[in-house]
């Protein structure tokens, strides 16, 4: 197994090795016995490179000290949790990335790690395929990355890019604070041919188009223990099965649903519309969708959605951005 070799690092380990002991200890208590190799492998792969770059920017042994504190602390969670095991490929990626924003871990390095973790918390959560994909993104900002909010709104525009479409609704303004530099990154990222007005509409078609479908049933892995309806509540698409009750959000980029434990499910069933003429919104080729089956249905001014008898799934279309 490798060993540490970077002497700022060794030093500062060396020099508060009672501290570090106590800590170890401590996070013995709370979690249960630690994998030592797993923490010395992380070190050695993780924690290293990070602190490699920072003393690079301030070598002071004040900010070594306060630096390898934060790291070394988070990573006795993320192991005694078990999530540098679970998802380690994962939060290796996140965490490496803190290696190209050296001057943010130097100002706030318990802040930016608990930034990344909250992000990689609603990635598993609602994309969990794409959160190597969020690190590559946001390494290939980080050059423009001058600001702790910059990171901030930066990691939410790429996680809406990744499937959380929840976050949409203010990401236009957020969008409107950064650097032109930044914002021009971000465009680029989000596709080629992507402006300002990206934000502005949730599909990226002006024609009907099926968009597929969402929910599924709860025993295999979906939402729903019976089949759905939906309504619209103010701006908002809710959707039933009269025991569990969320808030759909869906774009280009993704569909979400949020449990929306404080909206009362015969509330939402009093709003639901039952079936209305749909068949000017059916694209080409969904003639095998039996109108008549449709049990309730939504129609917003870019988004047409309903569900079917029998059936576990919301099914979503485009209609035009006007």
């Amino acid at each position: 197994m490798e060993k540490i070799n970077f002497p700022p690092l060794i030093a500062e380990l060396t020099a508060n090795s009672a501290l570090y002991n106590q800590w170890y200890n401590d996070a013995e208590l709370k979690y249960g016995t630690l994998s030592t190799p797993i923490l010395m492998s992380w070190m050695v792969e993780v924690v290293q490179p990070i602190v490699l770059e920072t003393s690079a920017l301030n070598s002071a042994p004040e900010k070594v000290h306060e630096v390898v504190k934060a790291l070394y602390l988070e990573s006795l969670k993320l192991i005694g949790s078990g999530l540098a095991m679970r998802y380690k490929e994962e939060y290796k990626s996140a965490w490496l990335l803190l290696m190209q924003l050296p001057h943010l871990v130097l100002k706030f390095p318990v802040k930016i790690i608990s930034l990344l973790h909250d992000v990689l918390s609603n990635l598993h959560t609602y994309a969990p395929a794409k959160t190597v994909v969020w690190c590559q993104l946001m390494k290939n900002s980080s050059f423009d990355i001058k600001t702790i909010e910059d990171f901030k709104i930066a990691g939410r525009i790429y996680a809406w890019k990744c499937g959380l479409a929840h976050l949409r609704g203010r990401l236009k303004e957020d969008f409107q604070t950064l650097s032109e530099e930044l914002k021009h990154t971000i465009l680029k990222n989000l596709s080629e041919e992507a402006t300002g007005q990206v934000f502005e509409f949730r599909w990226s078609t002006h024609t009907i188009k099926f968009e597929g479908v969402h929910g599924g049933f709860k025993g295999s892995e979906g939402f729903f223990e019976h089949p759905p309806k939906l309504a619209q509540i103010d701006e908002y698409l809710f959707a039933t099965d009269s025991i569990n009750n969320y808030a759909l959000f869906a774009d280009q980029f993704g569909k979400v649903l949020l449990p929306a434990n404080t909206v009362d499910s015969n509330y939402i069933l009093s709003n639901s519309k039952p079936f209305d003429s749909v068949e000017k919104w059916l694209a080409e080729g969904q003639e095998q969708i039996d109108a008549h089956k449709i049990t309730s249905i939504v129609t917003t001014k870019d988004t047409l959605a309903f569900t079917l008898q029998n059936s576990y799934f919301i099914y979503l279309f485009s209609i035009a951005n006007e």
